[in-house]
């Protein structure tokens, strides 16, 4: 008697040529990608690509400067609607909705450039994340729910900010706003969180605190991140997309990706 097939969801994406074997969780894909494509005029920014990412992975899409890693994460955010190809969550297709559809379907979204609200302490910006996942009426209550309150704190504790919770949000370091923006970006109980160059601006020790306060999150929410810096990719990620030109050149574990000789020869031409 033949073994039934393993289902299409937990079967692993075939590689690139020169990729290596792609070795994936067994868990089901959460967020797709099929044929997508992404035109500025004449430029193809994001060319004919296919992607899966598969829950509890911390995924890192890399490339040189203009390979098409942020508008890829743009596109999978809703911040761009792709000229073709198809997006899919959980089986569902995504179409074109909004940025705030997609938060409130599952799928978070950080940027590059901190987004956090100056005049408030640190609780009140999470706080704030937390409420604007409630319908509107819910909204207008003159106080906090108690239990968007407790939420909220075990954020920031998530992200080693418990402490901070009643500081100026204006008193902390960069390294320190990242933390927060993530416990944001968790407000909206996300099952994918997109991060758009994490390290950005960060000093190497508020790298390694980064590396590994994404290493926690990454046990509540599925990360997707487009990052530049190989080694902090290489530390943390547990599966590795790599970009040139708009198209995908390689994926699989960090250690696949980073010695394809294509990989190779495009991070030694780009000087990353």
């Amino acid at each position: 008697m033949s073994t039934p097939p393993t289902p299409a969801e937990q079967r692993p994406v075939p590689a690139p040529a020169g990729a290596g074997t792609v070795s994936r969780p067994g868990g089901p894909v959460v967020l797709s990608a099929r044929g997508l494509t992404m035109r500025f005029g004449g430029f193809v920014a994001i060319d004919d690509v296919d992607l899966d990412v598969y829950e509890g992975e911390l995924h890192a899409l890399v490339g040189p400067n203009g390979a098409g890693k942020s508008t890829l994460l743009n596109l999978l955010g809703g911040q761009l609607l792709q000229t073709s190809g198809e997006i899919q969550f959980m089986g569902r297709s995504l179409g074109s909705s909004t940025p705030a559809v997609r938060a409130r379907m599952g799928i978070g979204r950080s940027f590059q450039l901190t987004s956090v609200v100056p005049g408030f302490s640190c609780l009140e910006n999470v706080v704030l994340a937390v409420e604007a996942q409630h319908r509107m009426l819910s909204l207008l209550r003159p106080r906090t729910r108690p239990s968007d309150l407790a939420h909220a704190r075990q954020l920031l504790d998530l992200v080693g900010l418990g402490a901070q919770a009643h500081i100026p949000v204006e008193a902390l370091g960069h390294g320190q706003q990242k933390q927060l923006e993530v416990a944001i970006a968790l407000g909206g109980r996300p099952r994918v969180l997109l991060l758009d160059e994490p390290t950005s601006g960060l000093t190497e020790h508020e790298r390694h605190s980064l590396g590994a306060l994404l290493q926690r999150v990454a046990r509540h929410a599925t990360i997707v991140m487009a990052e530049h810096d190989v080694d902090f990719v290489r530390r943390i990620a547990t599966a590795v997309t790599a970009f040139n030109l708009g198209r995908k050149i390689a994926e699989g574990s960090a250690k696949e990706v980073f010695e394809t000789p294509e990989v190779k020869q495009v991070f030694l031409r780009s000087g990353d």
